[in-house]
């Protein structure tokens, strides 16, 4: 262990660093934060440049397991003391304890196995709700995600705190272009699904059960016109009073509900 006692440490300098996706891109490392989602990431297997934990931290029960465990893994650890540790963590509750995580590498051959299902990232901008969405589609059986170019990005803080320990365990992909995931879906033979107010159809008369790839539009201006062109189905949620549109999280958690009971029962209605 290593006492920080000053905010020009390398650790916190790379924490720091991290905040900014051009340096998570470079050094395909991320944070993640807090005793419940670090004990996950070292459940699979993920690969740990170091940690930061607090005094109180390391005086509880419960931390004192974590440090040991993350020890045996041979990661490198720092001490500070509470209030250093809340400056560097910029939270208004910290947890107590910081790493810095490889990002895990995925096989984009899922994408291509048969029944798999993927939400689809189009310009999602509100970190809360991407990981609220990344956490609901593990729940609901979805095989991983696909972020096209524009959305927030999926290893920000603000996002790994949303989806908790679901980041570790979904598998993430990109697209460049609305037309990269337009082929990308088509060669998988997944149909490209996308909400729409003028449909004739409702979300849960249309077939999602397998092979499907849900398409989340940006919060202001929805699915984009390339990505809704190409559709294959297109389904409306029902809504009553004088709401125009739901949050981006609530819609898809409605659409990856239909598609689990789909699932589970055999049944469309």
């Amino acid at each position: 262990m290593k006492r920080i006692t000053s905010k020009d440490n390398f650790a916190v300098k790379r924490l720091k660093q991290l905040e900014a996706k051009k340096y998570r891109d470079r050094l395909n490392l991320f944070v993640l934060e807090g005793p419940t989602v670090l004990t996950e990431a070292l459940n699979e297997n993920l690969e740990l440049e170091f940690a930061v934990y607090n005094d109180s931290f390391a005086e509880s029960e419960k931390g004192g397991e974590l440090l040991e465990a993350l020890a045996y893994k041979k990661a490198e650890l720092y001490q500070a003391d509470d209030r250093l540790f809340s400056m560097i963590s910029g939270t208004e509750s910290p947890q107590g304890i910081l790493a810095v995580i490889e990002k895990p590498e995925w096989n984009a051959e899922i994408l291509s196995e048969p029944g798999r299902n993927f939400i689809v990232m189009d310009r999602v901008q509100d970190p809360g709700n991407m990981g609220t969405i990344i956490r609901t589609a593990e729940a609901a059986g979805f095989s991983g995600l696909v972020v096209i170019k524009g959305s927030t990005d999926p290893y920000s803080g603000k996002v790994s705190r949303a989806a908790a320990g679901a980041l570790v365990r979904m598998p993430v992909f990109f697209a460049e272009s609305p037309d990269e995931l337009v082929m990308m879906m088509k060669n998988a033979g997944k149909k490209l699904v996308c909400t729409s107010p003028r449909s004739d159809k409702w979300h849960f008369e249309i077939d999602i059960a397998e092979d499907t790839a849900i398409v989340i539009g940006n919060e202001a201006s929805g699915v984009c016109d390339e990505i809704f062109s190409n559709a294959d189905i297109t389904a409306g949620i029902p809504m009553e009073g004088k709401t125009e549109s739901l949050n981006a999280a609530i819609a898809a958690s409605l659409m990856m509900y239909e598609s689990l009971r789909q699932r589970k029962t055999g049944i469309k209605l």
